[in-house]
């Protein structure tokens, strides 16, 4: 499946309803991020405002050939237990020479 695939399909909820169309597709790092649908999708496809309303690509349950199917609540996500990095300490400064 390509980008441009998912361009133009309708946004529907696994109750049927219609949301509106993707106009826009938001990557980072190689994968799907979020969809920008409606007007405010389009806006923001043809201008640089930031006004378009948008699915996380986590609410979508499966892309069909018309229509793409989204849940309207976003799984939740798991809080990290701690933090992954270690801490910074402070490093010496430069040693300065003793005159």
């Amino acid at each position: 499946m390509r980008l441009s695939d998912l361009r133009d399909k309708k946004i529907r909820t696994l109750d049927g309803e219609m949301l509106g169309r993707v106009h826009e597709v938001h990557c980072a790092k190689g994968r799907i991020t979020a969809l920008k649908i409606g007007a405010g999708g389009f806006i923001e496809r043809l201008t640089d405002k930031r006004e378009g309303r948008s699915i996380p690509w986590e609410c979508v349950k499966r892309v069909e050939a018309k229509a793409i199917i989204v849940v309207t609540d976003p799984p939740k996500r798991k809080k990290p237990s701690g933090s992954r990095t270690r801490p910074r300490t402070r490093q010496p400064s430069a040693r300065r020479s003793k005159r």
